[in-house]
């Protein structure tokens, strides 16, 4: 074979390579224009998905409820504004992030992983508590790779349930010493009819406690209707002429241990928006207490002031006062400070200043309490001023 042919078969492998470089090059390119189309397909399409994602947590923020989107990992992907602020989005990475970034309690999180498997089937939730708050979850599928956990509050409902069941304890305590006393002696003078003195000291102890019966039972009622009832709008009364009455209705108790009332100017006149008898429901478990806890020969201070907005009433003891550890509880139902003021276990139920401050927070008004051994109790009450 001579150097021409030689020469030509070279250029022709040359040519046959060069073309099928040429071929191999192009199908790259072909390659990577497609590989550019699907990645600009995929943002896109994340995109829209990142958008429609976002219009759902705006239409879902609509809604009142706590409800955060999270993906069939059970991470979250989104929310809407009451769970962005609940959740604090704004502190967080970037989402989507494990719900364990936003809340950590083992056992709902293991039930949550069964719940999250045992989609589109419905699985309880157990309570979640963020913030002082109290949640009932349910999870409901969106579609196959998403999922609504709606969180609904449920605080408020918690709280009542927490307060009837303490409501109904100290009612079930409070009439079983009563109860006790009433049966007991009832079934004394049954057995020993014949004993004078024995069935007069019954008789005193049932008409006792059956007065303390009746009482507790009108405070309920009373706290009952507080609770159901709003004052009305053009509701009114004269603060002054009923602080008259109930000071009037104490003169014998206050005449029997040398009490003097001082301060107090019968004289003017001043409406506040409120009922006449929630009113004297006010004064007079205030006025009685100040009464019954005043020594003998002491003297009660009470005034009525008229400032630009509000009526108030000041009324001071010189009792024993309370100590500051109960202070402020002593407005709670049936809490009771024994043994304190001069007080006698059998002579209140707990409920009198509870009274007086659920009924002035119904109407806008304020209840406070300062004590000091040496000077007693000091009773502040604000009213609205009827307009």
């Amino acid at each position: 074979m001579n150097m021409d042919m030689l020469w030509l078969l070279t250029l022709v492998a040359a040519l046959v390579l060069y073309y099928r470089l040429q071929k191999v090059k192009q199908r790259l390119e072909m390659e990577q224009q497609d590989h550019a189309r699907l990645q600009h397909k995929y943002e896109s399409l994340q995109r829209t998905l990142k958008t429609r994602g976002q219009r759902l947590d705006v239409l879902l923020s609509s809604i009142s409820e706590v409800v955060l989107r999270v993906d069939h990992l059970g991470r979250v992907m989104g929310g809407n504004t009451q769970a962005s602020e609940l959740f604090h989005f704004s502190d967080s990475p970037n989402l989507p992030q494990s719900i364990l970034v936003f809340y950590r309690d083992n056992d709902w999180l293991k039930a949550y992983q069964q719940a999250l498997k045992a989609l589109p089937e419905h699985q309880v939730l157990p309570e979640m508590k963020v913030d002082g708050r109290v949640f009932l979850p349910r999870l409901a599928e969106l579609n196959k790779q998403e999922a609504l956990l709606l969180c609904m509050d449920v605080t408020a409902y918690t709280q009542l349930q927490k307060k009837q069941k303490s409501l109904l304890e100290n009612l079930m305590h409070d009439l079983k010493t009563p109860l006790t006393s009433l049966l007991g002696y009832a079934r004394s003078i049954e057995a020993f009819s014949d004993d004078v003195e024995l069935r007069q000291e019954a008789v005193s102890v049932i008409a006792r406690e059956a007065k303390h019966i009746n009482a507790l039972m009108n405070s309920m009622l009373t706290l009952n209707q507080i609770e159901h009832q709003q004052t009305k709008v053009d509701e009114s009364c004269d603060v002054v002429a009923v602080a008259k009455q109930v000071w009037q209705s104490l003169e014998y108790a206050m005449q029997q241990k040398q009490v003097l009332l001082k301060g107090f100017d019968s004289s003017q006149s001043m409406r506040v928006a409120m009922s006449e008898v929630d009113c004297h429901r006010i004064l007079m478990n205030v006025a009685d207490n100040a009464v019954r806890f005043s020594p003998v020969e002491g003297s009660i201070h009470f005034s009525i002031e008229d400032t630009d907005s509000v009526v108030c009433i000041r009324l001071q003891d010189e009792g024993c006062g309370i100590s500051g550890k109960h202070i402020n509880r002593v407005t709670e139902r049936f809490y009771r400070v024994d043994d304190v003021r001069g007080r006698k276990k059998e002579e209140g139920h707990g409920l009198g200043l509870a009274i007086v401050k659920e009924i002035l927070e119904r109407d806008g008004g304020s209840l406070k309490l300062d004590s000091s051994e040496k000077v007693g109790l000091s009773v502040s009450i604000e009213l609205m001023k009827s307009s």
